[in-house]
């Protein structure tokens, strides 16, 4: 099988992996966690688009994973391709767009991260006056001052995105878990099922419970 046929067959696990957090962020109240980073906050809002075959819907609002015609969507048998994502790190507020298919982050937006960084994208980038030219100007020493500090926050702001890239790459890693082993149809399934169809309140206490238990099943099958 070709590598892009390979891709067209598994496009649907990137939705399915956008559902999960869209799940979890609701029934976890918008906490949701990692090994590596902790305790996080994210949530889907602005848009999302779902879609099955060529019919698509786009709700667009502040919080549009929480209306009736979201979850009417998601009933029909449309799945998420993309989604407005809000991560909280800490103290930084970060904003994407989750692309399910390719796991693709877009206008991703980052907190300004040095005190002082303006807005203004043409600050002029001066080269350090050459020794032995005499004594620098205040005008100078001013450009210098900008030009460092443009190119630390150039560089924190990569690691900011990688930082985020990471996140991305984790929580993929623990949805993978979830899908390839026990849990998916002991647990997750029927939960979503309940969840789209509004049936019963998730308890998000005893799910958490039910999907990592479920996850340990396949090691204690090992042993």
């Amino acid at each position: 099988m070709q590598l892009v046929d390979r891709i067209e067959k598994r496009r649907f696990v990137g939705r399915e992996f956008l559902l999960w957090l869209w799940f979890e962020s609701e029934a976890f109240e918008a906490t949701l966690s990692t090994k590596k980073h902790g305790t996080f906050g994210l949530w889907i809002e602005k848009h999302v688009v779902l879609s099955a075959g060529k019919e698509g819907t786009r709700i667009k609002g502040s919080y549009p994973a929480k209306s009736r015609e979201a979850k009417e969507a998601l009933a029909l048998g449309k799945l998420p391709e993309a989604a407005g994502v809000h991560l909280s790190l800490g103290d930084r507020e970060i904003t994407f767009t989750l692309k399910a298919e390719r796991l693709a982050l877009s206008g991703l937006t980052l907190p300004t991260v040095l005190k002082g960084e303006g807005n203004d994208e043409s600050v002029s980038l001066a080269p350090r006056r050459p020794p032995g030219r005499g004594k620098r100007t205040t005008a100078e020493r001013d450009r210098e001052s900008a030009s460092d500090e443009r190119h630390e926050s150039f560089y924190e702001r990569m690691r900011l995105t990688r930082e985020v890239e990471e996140l991305i790459e984790a929580l993929y890693k623990d949805f993978l878990a979830l899908r390839l082993g026990p849990a998916w149809k002991d647990v997750i399934e029927p939960t979503l099922g309940e969840w789209v169809r509004g049936t019963t309140e998730v308890d998000a206490a005893r799910y958490r419970k039910a999907r990592d238990g479920a996850q340990a099943l396949p090691t204690r099958r090992r042993r």
